[in-house]
This record gives structure tokens, C-alpha cells and sequence, in this order.
């Protein structure tokens, strides 16, 4: 069995999902296949994006040989509610489906028929839920960064202000976990920003700067604590964030490095930076 969560709230039945399967160290992509969907898909289901079926529910449970109530099934009343819509909407499915074609193919590259193809329906299916591509990325990659950007702002209020260097530490652990965790949608975040238009564009920039920004605070109240000596803090600062970004790049869960461990390293070199006083010759 998972560990119940702090301060003994009740996990989500996404919530419950994600506990149960990172307690098996199994990846996304490891269970996704077990149940035949995508790993876009699944992460929707565990950010409590998408509403599961009973019959769903009980193919996760399988895949992770749990108990379904180890995954909040029949264990609150709130838990029931979010199971009793049959069967699933096909919203969520085909906003995983894009998730998938733009990640391999590209924005660009993608066409609305190799997305109802991926997501097992007509093209009009598709457009029944979404009008066009650029509202799927829209749907896809705003909602993560808001998602983002309140788990930095609750990361750092974990920890007194008095304490700007813990505080900075656990931004750069959520950002780390994010972009090892949610790879596909955090990849479409560094590779398909331009492929936004117009004021899509404009809002997804501003809550990824503004993700920055609150990095930037923390590293600068620890520099006048004293605790961070980089001569020049603001540049450092925007490497680390970059370096955690880079993750959904190149990190594979299913390497030599565990993603715990990685987490856990990509705090400690984001320190080290930011506690360095080296300057380039």
C-alpha cells in the first residue's frame, strides 16, 4: 500500500494513481501501454484532468497490482463522484492524442487526421471537441503552466521567509519533478511556444516568465542573506531554471540515473551554481 499524503488529507483518485504508481517505480509510459492509452493521456488522468471510468479505474489498479481502493475507490463519497460519468468523455482522450502527434511529428507536422487516428475516431469527431490544432495546443499547454506555476508559488511558501535558500531549493524541486514527470507536455512547452499565436502566445510567455520571476525573488533574498555568493545572481538563476527545463529533453526515467535521484541532483548542482563565485576568465 502507498503512503497516505500529509496531513491526512484524502488523495485525489488522480492523486491516488500517481502515489500507487511512483511507489512501483513505473514510469508513464510503462503503465500507459499496460492499459492502452498514451502517456499524455494518463498524466491528464493523474493531474485530475480527465474523469475515469469504474472499468478504467480497475485496468490501473491491474496494471499496478493494486487494490482499486488503494486509488480512492470507494473510500469517499467525493471519490464515487468522480467515477460515476459513463462512459468517459472523449475530450481528454483527444487532447492526448495531439499531446502525442505533436510531440513526435511537431506542431506543424501534425494534421487533424493523423490526430483522430492516434486518438481512435473521425476527423469530425475530433473537431466536435476542438475547432482547430491551435486550440488543442492552447488546451494542452496553458492549463499545465498555471498548474506549474501555483506548485512553485506553494513549494516556496513551505518554508518561512526568512529562508529564501530553502525556499529557492524546493522551486528548483518542482521544477525538476515537472519536466521529468510531465516530459511530453513540458517538451511542447520549450518546442512549441512559437507555433502559439497571438494572445495564446502572449498568456502561456507570461506565466513562463512569471515562473522565472519567482525563481528570480527567491535567488536574490538568498543572495542578501547572504546564503548565495554568484556574482552575477539573475544570470545564474535563469541557467538553473533552464537546466531543469532541458530534463524533458534528454532525461530518460529508465536510465542509470533514477528520477528521484535526478530530482534530487538537479536541486544539489542548482545550488552549487548559485553558491559559486566563479566568473568566466
Amino acid at each position: 500500500m502507498t503512503s497516505s499524503p500529509p496531513g491526512g488529507a484524502r488523495d485525489t483518485i488522480g492523486q491516488g494513481i500517481r502515489r500507487a504508481r511512483n511507489a512501483r517505480g513505473r514510469t508513464l509510459e510503462q503503465v500507459s501501454e499496460e492499459i492502452g492509452v498514451s502517456p499524455a493521456t494518463l498524466s491528464l488522468i493523474e493531474r485530475d484532468k480527465v474523469s475515469v471510468t469504474r472499468a478504467r479505474l480497475k485496468e490501473i489498479a491491474a496494471a499496478l497490482g493494486a487494490d482499486p481502493a488503494e486509488l480512492g475507490w470507494g473510500t469517499d463519497p467525493e471519490h464515487e463522484a468522480q467515477l460515476r460519468v459513463e462512459p468517459e468523455s472523449e475530450r481528454p482522450h483527444v487532447l492526448g492524442a495531439a499531446i502525442e502527434c505533436f510531440t513526435r511529428r511537431g506542431y506543424h507536422g501534425t494534421s487533424m487526421r493523423e490526430i483522430a487516428q492516434a486518438g481512435h475516431m473521425s476527423v469530425a469527431g475530433v473537431y466536435h471537441y476542438y475547432e482547430s490544432k491551435q486550440q488543442m495546443l492552447v488546451s494542452a499547454l496553458e492549463p499545465a503552466m498555471v498548474e506549474l506555476r501555483d506548485a512553485v508559488v506553494a513549494a516556496g511558501q513551505r518554508h518561512p521567509e526568512d529562508e529564501p535558500e530553502k525556499r529557492f531549493a524546493a522551486m528548483i524541486e518542482v521544477l525538476a519533478i515537472f519536466h521529468i514527470t510531465e516530459r511530453d507536455i513540458a517538451f511542447l512547452g520549450g518546442s512549441e511556444l512559437r507555433s502559439l499565436e497571438g494572445a495564446n502566445r502572449e498568456r502561456v510567455v507570461q506565466l513562463r516568465r512569471g515562473v522565472q520571476h519567482l525563481v528570480d525573488a527567491e535567488a536574490q533574498a538568498a543572495a542578501a542573506a547572504g546564503a548565495f555568493a554568484n556574482p552575477d545572481i539573475l544570470f545564474a538563476s535563469r541557467m538553473v531554471v533552464n537546466m531543469c527545463v532541458s530534463l524533458a529533453r534528454w532525461y530518460d526515467p529508465e536510465g542509470p540515473v533514477g528520477p528521484d535521484d535526478a530530482v534530487a541532483n538537479a536541486v544539489a548542482y542548482a545550488l552549487a551554481v548559485m553558491k559559486s563565485t566563479a566568473v568566466g576568465a
